[in-house]
């Protein structure tokens, strides 16, 4: 059977986790911070919703805590989730927190700080001046946000490609395992126990996807209405910028993506220093793969070198 996963489900299953069909009707609290939110890249555009070419979304994990606005934190997970409707394929290209490149609003920094320093637009065109893609939609949450969706919709399993102990204590075995609230959040966020660093957390966050898309999947096969508890997770503290027939076209936009025609990989490079800070220095091999999934929408697994998979 082809699993029809709408766009709507495979960001849902991601940092944000149904804001998109969610955010139809869905109110932020008074007084309250968003925790998720969904919008269009660039406002002088409508995104092709017809499936005819790809469609690609910034996925943001913000670092803000509770008291600060969302858009006002480090960028602490940047994924461009890049989909091709007509192939049934997708990629999750991830991006260390660290990599430091020239910010759209000036100078060179680490990529997570364009976001606190410029606001979304800032962190949508540096990523954009990186890559050479045109991102359609981003989709931003806070850390705490994930947590509380992953807990709603009951968990999900991850194939673990590395074991490793996360910041908590947790023991992450290599192979599937099943995680939800803090400990999704704990297998997303570790970074200093893994051998490759924030390269190999860039890689778990885009296993964790991977995972919640496979999860949710199954879960469909055998019950469709497991959509509306999926949905309800991002029913609370969901903003959005777009228009209710855009929402719907995005809620509606299916593709025929199974979980294994994802593929999942980080940008090359290696650690270093500017002055007295830790970066990573991003390898020039990244332009080629970005041009590819820049082209169509995905890179397919035989074209990803072996520095920039799972092990």
């Amino acid at each position: 059977m082809i699993r029809r996963v709408s766009v709507a489900a495979v960001v849902l299953a991601t940092w944000v986790a149904g804001t998109v069909a969610a955010s139809i009707g869905a109110a932020v609290p008074a007084g309250a911070l968003p925790t998720m939110s969904i919008g269009r890249a660039h406002a002088d555009y409508v995104p092709v919703m017809d499936g005819s070419a790809p469609l690609f979304i910034l996925l943001i994990g913000s670092d803000a805590r509770p008291e600060t606005a969302t858009e006002d934190g480090l960028a602490d997970s940047l994924h461009v989730l890049g989909i091709n409707p007509a192939e049934g394929r997708a990629t999750l290209f991830g991006i260390p927190r660290d990599a430091y490149v020239p910010i759209a609003s000036g100078g060179t920094n680490k990529i997570n700080t364009a976001m606190s320093a410029g606001g979304i637009d800032n962190q949508i065109a540096t990523i954009e001046n990186l890559t050479g893609m045109t991102i359609d939609y981003y989709a931003l949450t806070r850390f705490e946000g994930f947590s509380a969706a992953a807990t709603q919709v009951g968990g999900f399993t991850v194939d673990v490609p590395v074991a490793f102990q996360g910041y908590t204590g947790t023991l992450f075995e290599e192979g599937p395992m099943q995680i939800k609230g803090n400990t999704a959040l704990e297998f997303a966020r570790t970074r200093k126990s893994l051998s490759r660093g924030d390269f190999q957390r860039s890689i778990n966050q885009g296993v964790a996807v991977q995972g919640a898309i496979a999860t949710f999947s199954d879960a469909f096969d055998e019950d469709p209405s497991v959509l509306y508890r999926w949905l309800g997770a991002g029913l609370r503290n969901v903003q959005t910028s777009l228009s209710l027939d855009e929402l719907t076209d995005l809620a509606m936009l299916a593709t025929t993506i199974a979980p294994k025609r994802i593929t999942n990989l980080v940008a090359v490079g290696a650690t270093g220093s500017a002055g007295s800070i830790s970066i990573v220095v991003l390898s020039g091999d990244n332009e080629a793969l970005w041009a590819d999934m820049a082209e169509d929408g995905y890179i397919l697994a035989k074209n990803i070198p072996a520095l920039a998979r799972s092990s």
